[in-house]
C-alpha cells in the first residue's frame, strides 16, 4: 500500500503529462507532481490536475487541450514549479508562454515533408502523362507505315 506523499518534504514541484489512456488510445492529464524524481504513472503521486491533452485528432482534425490557467499561474508563480518540455509546447501554443523553439523546428520539418510529397506526386503525374502520350505516338507511326 502506498503512503500519502507530503509535498513539503520534496523539492520543487513539477508540471508534466501523466498517461491515463489505454493501448492505441493515449490520453494525458496535465498534472502537478511533488518532485521530478517521482514516477509520472502513479496516481497517488499527483498533487493536482490542471488540464488534459488528447493527442489523437478528432473528426475535425483537432487535438484537444484543456487548461486551468488560474491554477497554472499559481503553481508557476507562487510555487515555482518546473515545467516539462511537452507541457511548455502546449502552453506556448495556448498563449500563456512564448512559443517553444521545438515547435518551430517541428513545423519546419512538417513543411519539408509536405513539399517532398507534393513534388513526388507531381513527378508521378508527369510520368503517367508521358506514358499515355507514348502509345498514341506509336499508333500514329504504325498508321503511317
Amino acid at each position: 500500500m502506498r503512503k500519502l506523499v507530503i509535498p513539503k518534504y520534496f523539492g520543487r514541484p513539477s508540471i508534466g503529462l501523466a498517461l491515463f489512456g489505454c493501448t492505441n488510445r493515449p490520453f494525458y492529464h496535465i498534472c502537478v507532481f511533488p518532485d521530478r524524481a517521482l514516477g509520472r504513472r502513479y496516481e497517488s503521486n499527483i498533487l493536482e490536475q490542471v488540464g488534459t491533452f488528447d493527442p489523437l485528432p478528432n473528426s475535425k482534425n483537432e487535438k484537444l487541450v484543456s487548461l486551468n490557467f488560474g491554477r497554472l499561474k499559481y503553481w508557476l508563480g507562487e510555487r515555482n514549479a518546473h515545467v516539462s518540455v511537452p507541457v511548455l509546447e502546449l502552453l506556448g501554443l495556448s498563449g500563456l508562454f512564448p512559443i517553444h523553439p521545438k515547435t518551430f523546428v517541428r513545423a519546419r520539418d512538417n513543411r519539408e515533408v509536405l513539399k517532398a510529397k507534393e513534388a513526388a506526386a507531381i513527378e508521378a503525374a508527369s510520368k503517367k502523362e508521358d506514358e499515355e502520350v507514348a502509345p498514341e505516338e506509336q499508333q500514329s507511326v504504325a498508321a503511317k507505315v
